[in-house]
Parts: C-alpha cells; structure tokens; sequence
C-alpha cells in the first residue's frame, strides 16, 4: 500500500463506518416503515413507494462516481459524504414527506457514488493481491447495518422519535467528512482524463463497453443480483404463510441473514486472495446455484429453512465481494467508471427481481422461486465464462 500503515487502516475504519450509515439510511426503511407512516401521517403505500426510488439510484450512480475518473475519487466521496449528511440532517429536523423522500432519495445517490469512488480508490494504494482482504473488510458495512444500524435505529425510534435516527446518521455524516478530509490524499486522475470536459465521461462509458471482461462482469451483476431480490423480497411471506412466523421471528431471521453476510464478508477478506479472486468467484457462483437448488428439500420446518437462507446469503455475499475485489482491476485507469457501472447493472436487476419475485411468488410457490434463482445464478456462470475465459489472472 503507497500509505503509511496507520494512516491506511484509519481510514479504512472511518470510510466503513461512513458506508455503514449510508446502508443504515437506506436499509432502515424497510423494517420501520409503518413508524414512518404514522409519524408523517401518510398512509403505508406512500412510504413504501420510496423504496422503488431509493433503488432507482443505484442506475444513477455512474453518473455521478464517472466523475471520479474525471476529478479524483477524494472529491467525489466527500461529496458523497455532504449529500448524506443535508439528507439526514433535514429528515431528522423537518418531519415532512417530502424530505424523507429527499433523504432516502440522496442517502441512496450518495452510496452508489462513494462505493465504486473508495473501491476505486482502493484498487489505485492497495496491490492486486490483497485487493479482496481490504474490499472485504469495508463490506463488513453492509452486514453491520443489518447487525447495528437497523437495530440501533429501532431502539432510537421507540424512545425518542422517528427523525431521530437521521439526525444521528446526519451528525455522524459529519464527523466523517472531517476525518476522511484529514486522512484521504488528495488524488490526481491520470493525465488523459484531466482537463477534458464532460464529454469524456460518455467516451469513457464507450470505452469500458468495449472490454470483453467488463460486459461479461456487468452481465455478471445483472443477473445475480435478478436471483436474489427474486427470493429476498419473498421470504418473509414464505416463512409467515408456511410456518406461521410472527413478524418478531422473521426479524430474528433478518439478523441471520446479517450473520450470513458477516461470515461472507470474512471469507472474501481472509481467504479470496489466497484462493484467487477469479476462481473464487466461480466457485462461489455454483455453491450458490447449489443452495438455491436445496432450498426446496429443506423445507421441513423452520430450522431447516432458516439453515437453507443462511447458506444462500452466505455463498451469494462472498461471490458478490469477491467480484466487486476483482472488478477494480479489469480498467484499472478508469476504475470509477467500471465499478459504477457494475454498481448500476446489479441496481437494475434488483429492480426487475423484486418486481418479477412478487408476481412469481403469488402465482406459485418456493420451489418455481429458488429454481429460478438458481437458473439466473447459472446464467451469471455462463456470462463470466464468456467474459474471462482468457483471463490470466486470478
């Protein structure tokens, strides 16, 4: 790593925290929205409606992290940081519709630009090699909202308020700025990308669309994140409707998928270097088509299905970060873009799985739902075979 080594983990551990709140904002919408709704008074439908547009960011993202590639990633993720925080700060202060919808709007916006920025950033001071320990670790973010966050929010809204725990993330917001500005160098895009206006973001996209690897890594995207939103938006309902859960349980079973993720997590940054990211991803790929195949047999009552979630979520998050790891060397001098890009693709098939989930799920059942998700899994396969077959490095 080009930094000295103290300075590196502190900002590792600050940009974490930072991605913590942002997946904090975001996520804790869904478990809370009847609090939101009494809190406004608005009905239920009005504030689970800004879930569709908090996904809608994720296509927005390249937009703004492709002007990392044009103006340096220190720029762009501490402009990232600002929106969270004039989000938070005016939804914990101003109890209107609107600025929930503003806050989720940029919380959602400023995650899709800081993510690809800090993995760009990652992929320019850390070696290839330990590329996955260090991606890893700051996706530990992404569990830990599941794991801290969302309950920590639920115990401040009980005993203060609902806006509370915006004002909090928007004060916390804060505080990283002032860190990361301390902590982050200032970096220098490469000198093809300095001066040039903006039409270079479109000759970038362009550019990026060109490689055979990156088409097969977004193809990559799209269809697993299309697999897992299909049984993510679903579960609850298959363990209510099957196994009679209350919500109280199927909360439990959230934080085992937080679990799940966490142990991922750990597997992408203590192992996918050792093993190679390449190779990791693919064995990942068929466990995971293997656990959403298995999901029908294990349901045989709750411990079994909740075994079978955590297997699923389990393999799903250490592939997903093990290609986000492998994803930041494919362009390395457009890093920004290329993940922003990959960021955008996995937003849409998102998009298209928690709509394609419901309609599937009210028409049949578990086992058309996991065999389809596991089919998208195997199609991801297929795209990443046609992409790196020649890839040398792993």
């Amino acid at each position: 790593m080009s930094l000295p080594r103290f300075r590196f983990y502190s900002l590792i551990f600050v940009t974490t925290l930072a991605k913590l709140l942002m997946n904090t904002a975001r996520r804790m919408v869904y478990p809370f929205a009847p609090a939101f709704a009494r809190g406004l008074g608005v009905d239920l439908a009005a504030v689970t409606s800004v879930i569709a547009l908090n996904q809608a960011t994720a296509v927005l993202g390249p937009v703004g992290a492709s002007f990392a590639d044009h103006y340096g990633n220190r720029r762009i993720i501490l402009f990232s940081l600002v929106m969270l925080c004039i989000g938070c700060v005016a939804a914990g202060l101003i109890p209107l519709y609107g600025t929930l919808v503003l806050a989720l709007f940029l919380a959602g916006l400023a995650k899709s630009i800081f993510d690809p920025s800090f993995q760009a950033f990652i992929g320019t001071h850390v070696p290839f090699e330990q590329r996955g320990k260090f991606i890893g670790m700051t996706e530990l973010a992404w569990a830990g909202a599941t794991l801290v966050g969302i309950p920590l929010a639920g115990m401040t809204i009980q005993a203060v308020s609902f806006q509370t725990p915006f004002l909090v993330i928007g004060i916390l917001a804060a505080a990283c700025f002032v860190f990361i500005f301390r902590l982050m160098p200032e970096d220098r895009p490469p000198a093809g990308n300095t001066g040039k206006k903006i039409g270079q973001l479109l000759i970038n996209w362009r550019q990026i669309m060109k490689n055979r690897q990156v088409i097969g890594m977004l193809s990559f995207a799209f269809f697993m994140a299309l697999g897992s939103d299909i049984l993510f938006v679903v579960y609850g309902a298959w363990l209510e409707q099957s196994y009679g859960l209350s919500l109280a349980a199927i909360g439990m079973g959230t934080i085992l998928i937080g679990m799940a993720e966490v142990a991922g997590e750990a597997i992408t940054a203590f192992f996918s270097d050792r093993i190679g990211l390449l190779r990791t991803v693919f064995i990942g790929m068929i466990l995971t088509a293997g656990a959403y195949f298995l999901l029908p047999v294990l349901d045989r009552g709750v411990p079994c299905v909740l075994g079978g979630l955590f297997l699923v979520f389990l393999c799903f998050e250490f592939t997903i970060v093990t290609a986000m790891s492998l994803a930041t060397e494919l362009m390395p001098e457009l890093r920004a873009s290329t993940l922003s890009a990959f960021y955008a693709v996995g937003g849409m098939g998102r998009v298209v799985g928690a709509f394609c989930g419901g309609l599937i799920w009210t028409k049949t059942g578990i086992f058309h739902i996991s065999m389809i998700a596991g089919v998208c899994t195997l199609a991801a396969l297929a795209c990443m075979i046609a992409g790196f077959i020649r890839f040398s490095r792993s």
